[in-house]
């Protein structure tokens, strides 16, 4: 007995603080397996609450009212291309009626002074007394001079009383001489038509002294006629 009392004393530090981990062992464990115990509680409580939940499900049957708003797709009409309408330009006219509209008409003017035949008349540019054997028409300078009548050009001279001079013998024989010309455009053997043009008209060094004009003469068989009994 006295040596359990020994012992006891001897070794009751010891045996006291094993009791003290044992006691705090336990109430470890004591604390987990409630802690264990709780988290398994809430844990079965969330997935009772979920289950408990209504969730929504789009129903597998098809809806059998067809919705009303939805725009149907049209086809528009194809239209068949047309053709235009093609646009038919009137022929152009002949050059030789194109010049004759644009003809200055020189000679369908009276004449500033008269074919005098066999009569003597005053020259204001000669000063001196003599025949006019031809007829002189208005014509402004540099404007285009077309024949009187169609016909083959005779030859292209210049002459120092007349200026320029053509001559042209038509159908008939006749020979038409256009004086105080500039720019001439033709030359000998070159047939022309009331629309050719044969040159401008420019100035008759014989007569200067009135109003800018042309000198027309026609001669047959080696006579002066006057031009205003042939146009």
């Amino acid at each position: 007995m006295n040596h359990i009392k020994q012992f006891f004393k001897e070794k009751g530090l010891y045996l006291f603080c094993l009791a003290m981990v044992f006691a705090a062992t336990a109430a470890g464990i004591l604390a987990l397996r409630s802690i264990v115990g709780n988290v398994a509680d809430l844990t079965r409580l969330r997935k009772e609450a979920l289950q408990d939940d209504t969730t929504w499900t789009q129903p597998d049957t098809a809806i059998d009212k067809p919705a009303q708003d939805v725009p149907k797709p049209t086809t528009a009409p194809t239209t068949a291309p047309t053709a235009e309408p093609r646009t038919t330009t009137p022929p152009a006219e002949s050059t030789a009626s194109a010049q004759t509209a644009a003809a200055p008409g020189i000679w369908d003017a009276k004449p500033l002074a008269a074919f005098s035949g066999d009569e003597l008349v005053y020259s204001a540019t000669l000063g001196d007394w003599r025949t006019h054997n031809g007829a002189d028409y208005a014509a402004p300078a540099g404007e285009s001079v077309y024949p009187a009548k169609a016909g083959k050009v005779d030859s292209v001279t210049e002459d120092a009383l007349w200026g320029y001079v053509v001559e042209i013998t038509d159908k008939n024989g006749v020979t038409w001489r256009y004086c105080g010309l500039t720019d001439t455009e033709v030359k000998a053997g070159d047939s022309v038509t009331t629309a050719t043009a044969i040159g401008k008209a420019g100035s008759v060094p014989a007569e200067t002294s009135g109003e800018a004009h042309l000198h027309l003469e026609c001669i047959k068989d080696g006579a002066y006629l006057d031009p205003e009994g042939l146009l």
